[in-house]
């Protein structure tokens, strides 16, 4: 097996409600769904297993945490990128930037383009190209 991140877990606060929402967005970035729980591509996997935490308790035992910021996923090309904003926009999902192309620290004269958003427990997610 090649070097590299082999799975992610996610906790969540309802799974059902999260593998709809991640079903849209992985099926647009060339994911596919593996289980009934889990998405995978290539050799990486993401697994979201619901926690037996009220929402309330999520949200205070996450802000004594530190850990990611979030997590980013290579799109092909901008077509794939804007596909993700027509799906977060059709869907009412709380969009934070984009799709546009971003001038920041890292990326000064531009050429980097993507649409930064909330998944239904308010974590952070990207999806961006160069």
């Amino acid at each position: 097996m090649p070097l590299g991140i082999r799975h992610i877990e996610i906790l969540v606060s309802n799974l059902q409600k999260s593998i709809d929402f991640y079903s849209g967005i992985f099926i647009l970035i060339g994911w596919e769904q593996v289980d009934v729980n889990s998405f995978k591509y290539e050799d990486t996997k993401i697994y979201f297993k619901e926690t037996i935490l009220s929402k309330r308790n999520i949200e205070d035992k996450q802000r004594k945490i530190l850990g990611p910021r979030h997590l980013c996923f290579n799109a092909n090309n901008r077509k794939m990128v804007d596909s993700v904003g027509e799906y977060l926009n059709s869907g009412s999902f709380k969009i934070i930037r984009g799709p546009l192309e971003v001038f920041d620290e890292y990326h000064p004269t531009g050429g980097y383009y993507a649409v930064d958003f909330y998944d239904p427990d308010g974590f952070i997610l990207e999806v961006s190209c160069n």
